[in-house]
């Protein structure tokens, strides 16, 4: 039965996409750690087709931030050391078995409780991920935390704090080394600059880098401010700020959700705030998720003719 319910929430992020059963059935396949274990080959070979150089010197020109633990790419030396690729294997096949678990949950709890299975959801697509490229200890805490003394602070207000250790930062950090500089990363890369049309003509905007090693507090107003500014802009703009951006207000709704039951009927009685946070976690279920699962579009610049003609279990190394 919870291979079904898995099936069917996953087949529903995944409508509209091309092939959603093959998608499905690609993702359900990483539970087996012989089946991860092709996956991490392929997708190594795929994003860095000439091997280890360049993702090496890319992770060397990133910036040391001190206090951070020890944080090192995973090379193709790692992916052909046999007891590496079991013990990842064996760990990213659990991320992936628990993701699906929460997703099973939150298509079944009371909606008092979706914010909190949706974030565990996505905590273990967020280690997934970054896993895949960098090799680290265990993460001890999410990275975010909201500080204690906000709890009578009205929510648009409610500041969210980022660390330099933790599923967030180390989310950033994978991001950047497939060439997803985000607002958050610690490179010298500036933040995005843009136009807002108003009545009258436009008015030029900027969203200012917010760089984890700065330790930063950012209010949950201005999050869902630049999230909503994100998704107008026009132009290229790296998908992982929107995931970024969005996952730290699930973080805040989330913790909110099971700690502060006071701001929790504030949000439920704000017809105009809860509206936004629905559409954000539509994006996630629909758009962010399966970018991160997949992680299609994130190939897309070595995509070439003959990789686009392979069907998704061929891409994957899963093919006859």
């Amino acid at each position: 039965m919870g291979r079904r319910m898995s099936y069917s929430g996953l087949l529903e992020l995944f409508t509209g996409r091309l092939n959603p059963q093959e998608c499905v059935r690609v993702v359900l396949s990483l539970k087996s750690p012989q089946r991860m274990k092709k996956f991490l080959i392929k997708r190594h070979e795929i994003l860095f087709p000439k091997g280890d150089r360049y993702k090496i010197r890319k992770w060397n020109s990133y910036p040391k931030i001190k206090g951070t633990s020890q944080i090192v790419p995973v090379t193709s030396k790692s992916l052909l050391d046999g007891d590496f690729m079991t013990k990842m294997a064996n760990r990213l096949s659990f991320d992936i078995s628990r993701f699906t678990e929460f997703l099973s949950a939150y298509n079944r709890v009371d909606e008092d409780i979706k914010p909190i299975m949706f974030h565990y959801a996505l905590i273990y697509i967020f280690d997934f991920f970054s896993r895949t490229w960098l090799k680290y200890g265990r993460n001890q805490r999410h990275g975010l935390a909201i500080p204690s003394d906000t709890k009578r602070t009205p929510v648009a207000d409610t500041e969210v704090k980022i660390h330099l250790n933790g599923i967030f930062p180390r989310a950033i950090d994978a991001f950047y080394i497939v060439g997803q500089s985000s607002l958050f990363s610690s490179d010298n890369k500036s933040g995005i600059s843009y136009q807002r049309s108003l009545k009258g003509g436009t008015v030029s905007k900027r969203i200012q880098k917010l760089k984890y090693c700065d330790k930063p507090k950012v209010s949950i107003s201005r999050l869902i401010d630049i999230y909503d500014s994100l998704n107008r802009i026009v132009g290229d703009v790296k998908i992982s700020n929107q995931i970024l951006v969005g996952y730290l207000i699930i973080f805040a709704l989330s913790s909110i959700c099971r700690y502060r039951p006071e701001q929790w009927f504030s949000i439920q009685e704000d017809r105009d705030l809860r509206s936004k946070l629905e559409i954000l976690q539509s994006d996630y279920l629909h758009e962010w998720i399966p970018e991160i699962l997949l992680q299609l579009r994130l190939e897309r610049d070595v995509l070439d003719t003959h990789f686009k003609a392979l069907s998704l279990e061929e891409r994957f190394g899963f093919g006859a």
